[in-house]
């Protein structure tokens, strides 16, 4: 009886051996099998990585490239605009005065009103004294005035009836004072009644005024009006209003020496004028 159970029991191990190495035949097997599949993960995961790891790191280059081109299109419109001020600057400006230490360079940031051209802000005030009036030159001819209020500095170009300044016309320089009509035109008022003056002459600053210097050109004469005591005369203004960009301001006149003779034949030319010896006599 014994000898049976022994038997038996070396039987089922011999069986549970045989089981054992069956079954590590068939994982060898297996293993085997999926070796392969096991592998293409492998690489598949791998290259999914990577690829992620490139996705991000293309994602960084790419908003990184952005930052720099976006920097750069800043860049390239600041030189732009730059170059463009230049471009401008270069064509209005005129030597004379950017040499000159009275006259300061001033550029229109904005129009000073909505639906109106005639009046605008300039930058390079801070320097200027409030409230004194300035004359504007646009590359060599009268463009308007200037004046500092509550630490604006503000242009008032020659079609603003505000804008006025004392003017000489023709070749004898009759005495005249500028008043703005529109963007093309300006009246001269209070010449005297018996001063010869044309059409076609020449209007020019007289420098008197302590506006702008003596000779700055300011338009052509294309209509005299007699008033009851003096004569106005209209005229074709040169400068571009329409186009304010940049100005040359006069922060200084310098006193003018006149020739003694020169005064001398104008006031002679005064007193031998009819009108001006019946004023004579009457007094």
């Amino acid at each position: 009886m014994m000898n049976k159970k022994i038997i038996f029991f070396i039987f089922i191990l011999l069986i549970a051996l045989l089981l054992l190495k069956k079954e590590a035949e068939i994982q060898d097997q297996f293993s085997k099998m999926v070796l392969p599949i096991k592998e293409q993960y492998v690489n598949l995961s791998t290259g999914v990585n990577e690829n992620i790891e490139k996705y991000n790191s293309q994602a960084k280059t790419i908003d990184s490239l952005k930052e720099e081109n976006l920097l750069l299109r800043k860049y390239l419109y600041k030189q732009k605009s730059t170059i463009n001020q230049l471009e401008q600057y270069s064509k209005v400006k005129f030597e004379v005065f950017s040499t000159n230490e009275d006259i300061l360079p001033v550029q229109t940031i904005s129009y000073s009103k909505f639906n109106d051209f005639s009046t605008v802000y300039l930058n390079h005030g801070e320097n200027l004294k409030d409230e004194k009036i300035y004359g504007l030159i646009q590359k060599n001819v009268a463009a308007g005035i200037a004046i500092k209020e509550n630490g604006l500095l503000e242009g008032i170009l020659l079609s603003n009836l505000k804008c006025q300044f004392s003017t000489f016309i023709g070749e004898k320089k009759m005495p005249g004072i500028a008043k703005g009509i529109d963007e093309n035109t300006m009246e001269i008022n209070f010449i005297p009644k018996w001063s010869k003056i044309n059409i076609g002459d020449k209007v020019i600053t007289s420098g008197l005024d302590n506006i702008f210097l003596a000779n700055i050109p300011v338009g052509t004469v294309k209509n005299i009006l007699t008033r009851s005591t003096y004569k106005t005369a209209i005229i074709d203004t040169y400068a571009d209003i329409l186009h304010p960009n940049y100005f040359y301001l006069v922060k200084k006149v310098p006193i003018q020496i006149y020739d003694i003779n020169e005064t001398k034949k104008l006031i002679d030319q005064n007193l031998s004028n009819p009108l001006s010896r019946k004023k004579r006599k009457t007094h």
